[in-house]
């Protein structure tokens, strides 16, 4: 048995080692802490840090950049469409007209007398309508022979002429009627007439018209 003042000794220094290590322990604690309250915050962001914060901005950046490409695209595009357009050059009516009805007298022996009289009218019609703005390709055939009757350059000049084309060709082109070798030469030679003939008078006018001004000056 330990006397009474040896115990009392373990105790105290017991005591104090307990007391000992709860300090090491609480300033080991505080260290911590402090270490990690006083740890300098960093400087720079990661790459991945400043995408995932900023990402609406960069989409943003990203619709704008793409709307432009398309706005350019469609520009070039539309400058492209209109360059073509005026490269291409818009052929004299008279002239195609009259190519039309050369081809038309060198197939006349060949061809059937409805295609024959179709393609004849289209040519005609083409004519009318790229030389007087009518629009004759749209219109029936009586609707057509109103038109030509108010215009004042076919009134009293081609009334008859083109009644009568009209007349035929329609017989042709919707009836079981035939018609022979001479009623197509017929129907052409009339055609050649009219388109050559207004063109003509629309050079005459055209003349008078240039002339007017010099007079009126004198």
């Amino acid at each position: 048995m330990f006397p009474a003042s040896a115990k009392l000794t373990l105790l105290s220094l017991f005591s104090i080692a307990i007391k000992g290590i709860g300090y090491a322990q609480n300033q080991d604690s505080y260290l911590e802490k402090k270490r990690e309250r006083d740890e300098p915050i960093p400087l720079y962001k990661s790459i991945s840090e400043l995408l995932t914060e900023n990402w609406w901005i960069l989409a943003l950046a990203g619709g704008i950049a793409i709307t432009i490409i398309f706005v350019f695209w469609l520009r070039q595009r539309w400058n492209k469409g209109e360059t073509a357009e005026t490269a291409i050059p818009t052929r004299d009516p008279y002239e195609e007209a009259i190519e039309a009805l050369d081809a038309l007298d060198a197939e006349c022996h060949r061809m059937d007398a409805k295609p024959f009289v179709f393609r004849l009218s289209e040519v005609l019609r083409v004519y009318v309508e790229r030389c007087f703005a009518l629009p004759a390709m749209e219109l029936t055939s009586e609707e057509f022979l109103r038109e030509v009757a108010e215009h004042k350059f076919f009134s009293k000049r081609y009334d008859d002429l083109l009644h009568e084309f009209v007349d035929r060709s329609d017989m042709v082109k919707y009836s079981r009627e035939s018609i022979d070798a001479e009623g197509l030469r017929l129907l052409l030679d009339s055609a050649v007439h009219f388109v050559k003939d207004s063109h003509r008078r629309l050079e005459e006018e055209a003349t008078k018209s240039n002339d007017q001004p010099s007079e009126d000056m004198g």
